[in-house]
């Protein structure tokens, strides 16, 4: 018997289409300095994004984030 996957967590849908695609770049193991230059953004405004990211959701950190969303994404 399987479990059933679990469901995107409370604060999810407060999740900005940025701050989405964020989170799935740090579920793919991307650092920081790789997440901007692939959305042309800067550093300093992906650490604000990630702190958001982990602050709606109730994270500790990225591992959490990355377990989060490939946890989630197993269930489609």
């Amino acid at each position: 018997i399987r479990n059933p996957a679990p469901s995107p967590p409370p604060g999810w849908e407060e999740l900005t289409p940025r701050e989405q695609e964020i989170l799935q770049l740090i579920a793919t193991g991307a650092s920081n300095r790789e997440i901007a230059q692939e959305l042309h953004i800067t550093e300093k405004t992906v650490k604000n994004h990630v702190t958001n990211i982990l602050s709606r959701l109730n994270l500790r950190d990225r591992t959490q984030a990355a377990i989060l969303v490939n946890s989630l994404s197993k269930r489609c």
